[in-house]
């Protein structure tokens, strides 16, 4: 098979993995265009089983979502005798970067470890993936993706106040594991090319999680001495019914909120001053959501769509795994394809470089063992080209140290695409206006100090290592100063709405004639064409329109979506394709337009919903916090515990998630009864299944006399996978988080000092720390910035100040 792509016949991977992130990693690497080698035993690995939908799968090429995870991959069966580890030993040798589990088949009955891969291929970047990391009292214990997602906090923010927490549907844990281990393996990738040496990296996914699966909750906890979200509350608006299926539809804004009140016809509610307040809307949600129900559901949801986008009011259709492909906006979007062999449709890829996705056609997905005897017969050397010597100035632990991005980004998405490449060591020039500063800079912030723009907890979280610019863009100076700082940039990203630059002058035509070689990166909503390029988009409105929301929810009850993760979720995948186009720089020496919309990674992680659907016409949905593949599987009151930010006692949750045979002959067993574990009615997950209410009652009574981390703790030494339902501003104290130190301790001189989750990344051969800098004040490296990259004087930046084209505070009005 002939690899196509920026990355063919450069960069080879040895994939020793059988789970959903593993397969989603490589998979955006192998679409890119590298030889991604899956290592599978003679039974295939697990991942070739899984039929969500329960239709069969075929014995040769597996179910229909394997095929979408292996497009473009090469499959080799590797036997545990003499012949299974010599072709095993060529293929390390032969190996750029090997990716190994600590749950994988392969990995087990080899015996194989990261530090012996390491060993036995120093040139190679190893990168570890493992619930808990590889070292420490946690890194054996049991887990799965609901259970992680229970410990880092994003279940305990959804659900019904008097009920359980709510998990989010479609493995999407496994989805944000998937993509660190890309931008693990992009960036692991500079140490090979510059210095030509390898590293381990140890990719622990409940560090993933704590960073994408809530918002900096720990840091607003320090800051402001109490929690953001201390309880479970419903979004209003939400979720609500139409005629012929749902409409999402979030508000943020007091103008938003206003508009909201004409659409659903309720100009009381604008009477009602306390309702501007999101909180206090939450608070009347069993008011104010039944009376929008009543006026969505007499309307169609396309008669919603266009009188809140009229309004412009965000909203979207839910939409899932028949509905996705059907979508005007994604369909001209280009945003499915077909599997080349099957015919399935199934996702493209989630970005755009020069116009085409990646890949702009997916290759076949391998049969069991089809490439065993080829790399049997081969004798393979790494393709990523190492360097006669090293570059001496190259830092392994700050290996995009050179490169030099600016930043027109605001929000949450965007500045963490670009805080990627400020970790990484990039110089990040974060620009923004005095006027309009960045508008997560007013969320959270405290009214009560003089800067009260420097206090946001959600700007400090995600800007650190950067610089700042504050420029008025609209004014024709502005202008000028953006132009003279991007020909001195490698990568320029920017989360405007599409038709914001392109206003100014200031579009990729525009940027790209100051400086050729330069990378842009558009983070947009929908993207820049099509019938939703100007729909408002916030981070729920993605999950509706992207599937998410679909799966999540219980199962005979509507979707229903909270502390959503498109922004964070995006970000990252906006930051691995603006590699891939510094790759395609690197290849052809010119710049390019790269556009990764937050609807793409959603519909990509929906990519198992679309596909079973395409093959079998099941559509899947929502089962609560059950699962198709662990049963039983539930979140279980606990006994209350004392909460100290309630001041007394308070509900307690335990998640427990049974995989396999021996987890279900454990859970009997501590819950004293092991009879169940015999019953040959209660052999199967099927059969479990069937009778899961009696299940949960059964665990229930055992869980209620017991705390929800107690009970955790014996179900877990055990080998139960078991987790107490945190909330998320105790992550940083308590568990797995605060015995891997995954939290670091930042200094800033007006908001004082506070707690940054660590960036998921552990390379080897870093110690520096992840956040070397805060956050910049508005407007701090002005007269830096100005006069050693754009050229000007002292007197040039002095007059501009004057002028007002640039400055270091703000009249803007605090709040959303």
């Amino acid at each position: 098979m002939t690899q196509t792509g920026v990355l063919a016949g450069s960069y080879r991977i040895l994939d020793l993995t059988d789970d959903i992130a593993g397969a989603y990693g490589t998979k955006l690497l192998a679409d890119a265009g590298a030889e991604v080698v899956l290592v599978e035993s003679p039974e295939g690995s697990a991942l070739r089983r899984r039929s969500t939908s329960g239709a069969a799968v075929d014995p040769e090429y597996g179910g229909p979502f394997f095929g979408y995870l292996t497009c473009g991959k090469r499959s080799v069966v590797v036997t545990d005798d003499d012949a299974g580890r010599a072709l095993l030993a060529g293929l390390v040798r032969g190996a750029d970067a090997i990716v190994w589990s600590k749950t994988s088949a392969v990995c087990h009955s080899l015996g194989l470890t990261p530090e012996q891969l390491r060993a036995e291929a120093p040139h190679a970047l190893v990168v570890a993936t493992s619930a808990f990391g590889r070292e420490g009292e946690w890194a054996d214990r049991p887990s799965t993706e609901f259970t992680l997602q229970a410990l880092t906090g994003n279940a305990w923010l959804r659900g019904p106040k008097e009920g359980p927490p709510l998990m989010l549907g479609g493995s999407e844990g496994d989805y944000a594991v998937g993509i660190a281990l890309a931008l693990a393996l992009m960036i692991g990738r500079e140490g090979l090319r510059r210095a030509g040496t390898g590293d381990l990296v140890d990719l622990a996914a409940i560090d993933v999680l704590a960073l994408t699966q809530t918002m900096y909750h720990v840091t607003y906890n320090d800051l402001f001495g109490r929690p953001n979200r201390g309880k479970r509350d419903e979004s209003v608006p939400g979720v609500h019914p139409a005629k012929d299926g749902y409409i999402g539809i979030w508000v943020t804004t007091g103008q938003q909120w206003k508009a909201l009140c004409e659409l659903v016809e309720r100009p009381d509610w604008l009477a009602d001053e306390s309702l501007a307040n999101m909180d206090n809307r939450a608070a009347r949600a069993e008011e104010i959501l039944p009376s929008i129900n009543e006026w969505s559901s007499r309307r169609t949801v396309a008669e919603i769509m266009d009188a809140a986008t009229a309004l412009r009011i965000p909203a979207a259709p839910v939409l899932n795994g028949r509905t996705l492909p059907e979508n005007d906006h994604l369909v001209r979007a280009g945003t499915f394809t077909t599997h080349p062999r099957t015919g399935t449709t199934q996702p493209a890829g989630p970005y755009t470089v020069r116009g085409e996705h990646v890949p702009a056609v997916p290759g076949p997905s391998p049969a069991l063992g089809e490439a065993t005897e080829h790399y049997r017969s081969a004798t393979l050397a790494p393709l990523t080209p190492r360097p006669d010597r090293p570059d001496p100035d190259f830092d392994p632990q700050l290996p995009l140290a050179g490169l030099r991005v600016a930043d027109l980004t605001a929000y949450w998405a965007g500045p963490l695409a670009s805080q990627v490449f400020a970790f990484f060591g990039a110089d990040v020039i974060h620009v923004e206006s005095a006027g309009r500063p960045d508008g997560i800079r007013m969320a959270a912030s405290q009214p009560h100090l003089d800067e009260w723009w420097e206090t946001s907890p959600f700007f400090l979280a995600a800007n650190t290592n950067k610089r700042d610019l504050a420029v008025d863009l609209r004014q024709s100076a502005g202008r000028d100063v953006v132009l003279g700082l991007v020909t001195q940039c490698d990568l320029l990203v920017e989360n405007f709405s599409p038709r914001v630059l392109e206003s100014m002058r200031l579009g990729y035509g525009d940027l790209s004639s100051a400086n050729p070689d330069l990378v842009m990166l558009r983070i947009s909503a929908f993207g820049t064409t099509g019938p939703w390029r100007d729909l408002v988009g916030y981070a729920p409105i993605f999950d509706y329109a992207g599937g998410l929301a679909w799966l999540t929810g219980d199962a005979d009850g509507p979707p229903t979506m909270a502390a959503a993760p498109a922004d964070s979720l995006g970000g990252l995948h906006a930051a691995f394709a603006g590699l891939i186009g510094l790759e395609q720089r690197r290849l052809d020496g010119r710049g390019s337009l790269v556009e990764s919309p937050l609807i793409g990674p959603m519909v990509a992680m929906s990519g198992e919903q679309v596909v079973e659907f395409s093959a079998t016409g099941v559509l899947l949905t929502r089962q609560g916090n059950r699962s198709a593949t662990a049963v039983p599987q539930g979140i279980y009151r606990a006994r209350d515990r004392f909460r100290s930010d309630l001041g007394g006692p308070a509900d307690d949750w335990l998640a427990v998630s049974i995989e396999t045979r021996a987890q279900w002959e454990a859970l009997c067993r501590v819950i004293g009864a092991p009879d169940l574990a015999g019953d040959p009615a209660l052999a199967t997950p099927e059969q479990r299944a069937a009778q899961h209410d009696r299940l949960d009652e059964l665990i229930t009574a055992w869980s209620v006399d017991r705390t929800a981390a107690e009970a955790a703790d014996e179900l877990r030494a055990a080998g139960v996978p078991a987790a107490a339902a945190l909330p998320a501003h105790e992550l940083a104290d308590d568990g797995p988080l605060q015995a891997r130190k995954r939290y670091e301790t930042v200094q800033h001189p007006v908001a004082g000092t506070f707690r940054i989750v660590r960036f998921p990344l552990d390379f080897a051969s870093r110690t520096i720390p992840w956040h070397r800098s805060p956050a910049p004040r508005l407007g701090e490296d002005n007269k830096d910035v100005l006069t050693a990259l754009v050229g000007m004087t002292e007197a040039d930046v002095d007059r501009l100040a004057e002028e007002g084209v640039i400055g270091a505070r703000t009249n803007a009005r605090l709040g959303w």
